[in-house]
C-alpha cells in the first residue's frame, strides 16, 4: 500500500444496507489523514513565493532576520518536489495512469523547460530554480491524485487556496492605512481618485504586490465569495460571505487591474449562468441593472476606469512591443525555447505579460504546445460537467471553479499566469488535477450504470424466454 492511506473498514450488520455505511454524509466535510497530507504539500508551495535564494546568498542572510527566513523559505517548493515524487514512487502505477492527460503535458512542458533552462540560460542556476519550482507544482499535483478517490482531497485543498487568496486581499486591503502614500497614487480615472498599489512598495523584506497582484487576488477572492453569498442557506454564514465579497471588490476597484476588472465580469457570467432553473432570472436581473446604469452614466465613468486616459492604448502599455521582440528571438530555439525567466535574460529585464508566448518562449513549441493542449482539455471538460453533463451531486460542481480557471484564463492574454511558478498559477492550478479527478469519478460511475442497465436487460429477456418456454425453466430446487 504504500504511502496511500488505508480507508476505515466497517463491518454491516445483517439487514442493514452497505451504502448507508460505506459512503458518508457530506465527503468533503471530513479532513482525513491524506487531504491533510495534500493541504500540507500545498502549502508547502505557498510558503516557497515571492523569494528566491538570492536572499540565501545575500551578505545579510545571517544579519536581517527577514533574509534568513525568506532564504530559508526559498526552498520549501523544492522539499514539496521531493516528497512529492517519493508519494509517486510509492504509488506506483495508479500514479502513472495520471499522466495520460493535462498532467502528463504540464510535466512535459516543465521538463522541457528545464533543459532549456540548462542549456540556453545566459543563468542557468537561477532559471533552473525557477524551472524546478514549477516542476514542484506539477509533482504535487501528480501526488494528490494517486489515490483511490481523489476529489475530497482536491476539494480540501481548493477550500485551503481559496482561504490564503483571502488572507492576501484582506491584508493588503488593511495596509493601505497604515503605508499610506507608499501604498496610494492619485488618480482621476478611478472614482475613488486613487490606485492601490501601483509603485510596488517593499513589505517585510519581500517585493511588494503591485496593483495588478492585488486586484487579482481580489477578484478571485470575489469570485469565490459571491456564489456562497448568493446560494440559499444559513443567513449567517451568507453575510459573512457578503463580506467578503464586498471587502474584495472593494479591492479589486481600488487596484484599478484593467484585465483583472474583464476577467472579473467573465467570472461572474459564469457564476450567474451555471444555475439552470435561475439562469434566466438572473441575466434579466443583470441586463436591467446595466440599463439602470447606463442611464446614469456608469459606461462613461467605466471607459476611463479602464483605458485611464480616455484613450484606447492598442500597445497595449508597451506589451505589443516586447511580444514583437521575443517571436525575433524566438525563431533561435523554436523547439525547446529558452529556459524559465528566459523574458528576464532576453528582453533586457522585461516580463512577458501573455502566458501563451511565455510559455513557448520558455518551452519551445514542444513544451509550449504541451501544456496549451493540457488547458484545453481541462476547459473541454469543465464545459461537460458544469454546464451540460452535470452530475446529479450539485456539490462536485462548485460555480467558483469554472469562473476562476476563466479568470485566470482571460488574464492570461496580458499576464503570464500559467507559464511560470506564480500567485495566478498556485491559486487556479489545483483546479485542474479536480477537474481530471471528477472526469474519471463520472466515467466510473457511467460504467456502472451501463453494466447495471446491460444486467437488467439480460435478466428481462431471460425472465421472457423462461415465460414463453416454460419447459426451458431449469428444476426446482425441492424437486
Amino acid at each position: 500500500m504504500g504511502l496511500e492511506l488505508a480507508r476505515p473498514i466497517r463491518m454491516v450488520r445483517r439487514g442493514q444496507r452497505p451504502s448507508a455505511v460505506s459512503q458518508p454524509a457530506d465527503p468533503f466535510g471530513r479532513i482525513s489523514q491524506n487531504s491533510q497530507l495534500a493541504m500540507g504539500l500545498w502549502l508547502l508551495l505557498w510558503l516557497g513565493y515571492n523569494t528566491s535564494f538570492d536572499y540565501l546568498l545575500s551578505p545579510n542572510f545571517d544579519v536581517k532576520p527577514t533574509y534568513f527566513i525568506h532564504g530559508i523559505r526559498a526552498f520549501f517548493p523544492i522539499l514539496a518536489a521531493w516528497i512529492s515524487f517519493f508519494i509517486v514512487f510509492a504509488r506506483g502505477n495508479r500514479a502513472v495512469t495520471w499522466l495520460v492527460g493535462p498532467l502528463g503535458l504540464m510535466l512535459i512542458y516543465a521538463v522541457v523547460g528545464l533543459i532549456a533552462s540548462l542549456t540556453y540560460a545566459p543563468d542557468p542556476t537561477h532559471a533552473t530554480y525557477f524551472g524546478a519550482n514549477y516542476l514542484a507544482i506539477v509533482l504535487v499535483m501528480i501526488a494528490l491524485v494517486a489515490v483511490e478517490d481523489p476529489l475530497p482531497d482536491l476539494r480540501h485543498v481548493l477550500n485551503l487556496t481559496w482561504n490564503i487568496g483571502f488572507l492576501f486581499t484582506l491584508s493588503l486591503l488593511g495596509l493601505i492605512p497604515f503605508l499610506g502614500s507608499a501604498a496610494l497614487t492619485e488618480t482621476e480615472s478611478n472614482p475613488v481618485g486613487v490606485r492601490a498599489y501601483g509603485g510596488g512598495t517593499e513589505i517585510l523584506g519581500m517585493p511588494g504586490t503591485r496593483n495588478t497582484g492585488f486586484a487579482r487576488y481580489a477578484a478571485i477572492s470575489a469570485l469565490v465569495a459571491l456564489p456562497r453569498f448568493i446560494k440559499k442557506g444559513n443567513l449567517a454564514m451568507r453575510m459573512v460571505w457578503g463580506a467578503l465579497f464586498l471587502a474584495s471588490l472593494s479591492g479589486l476597484i481600488i487596484a484599478n487591474g484593467r484585465t483583472e476588472t474583464f476577467a472579473f465580469l467573465g467570472g461572474v457570467a459564469i457564476i450567474l449562468g451555471m444555475e439552470k432553473t435561475r439562469r434566466t432570472i438572473n441575466f434579466l436581473v443583470a441586463a436591467a441593472a446595466g440599463i439602470v446604469l447606463g442611464l446614469r452614466g456608469f459606461f462613461a465613468a467605466f471607459f476611463m476606469y479602464i483605458t485611464r486616459t480616455g484613450v484606447i492604448d492598442l500597445t497595449l502599455t508597451g506589451r505589443t512591443r516586447t511580444w514583437e521582440e521575443a517571436l525575433h528571438y524566438f525563431w533561435d530555439s523554436p523547439w525547446v525555447g529558452f529556459g524559465f525567466q528566459a523574458d528576464r535574460y532576453y528582453l533586457g529585464g522585461e516580463h512577458m505579460h501573455n502566458a501563451f508566448l511565455h510559455a513557448y518562449f520558455q518551452a519551445g513549441l514542444v513544451g509550449g504546445t504541451a501544456v496549451v493542449i493540457g488547458l484545453i482539455i481541462v476547459w473541454v471538460l469543465i464545459l461537460k460537467y458544469f454546464f451540460f453533463k452535470q452530475p446529479a451531486d450539485r456539490n462536485l460542481i462548485p460555480p467558483e471553479i469554472p469562473a476562476v480557471f476563466l479568470f485566470v484564463t482571460i488574464s492570461s492574454v496580458t499576464e503570464s499566469t500559467f507559464a511560470y511558478f506564480s500567485a495566478a498559477w498556485l491559486l487556479s492550478a489545483p483546479i485542474v488535477p479536480y477537474v481530471m479527478a471528477l472526469h474519471r469519478r463520472m466515467q466510473k460511475e457511467s460504467a456502472n450504470e451501463a453494466r447495471e442497465r446491460a444486467s437488467r436487460i439480460r435478466q428481462a429477456r431471460r425472465t421472457a424466454r423462461l415465460l414463453e418456454y416454460p419447459e426451458q425453466a431449469p428444476p426446482s430446487a425441492t424437486g
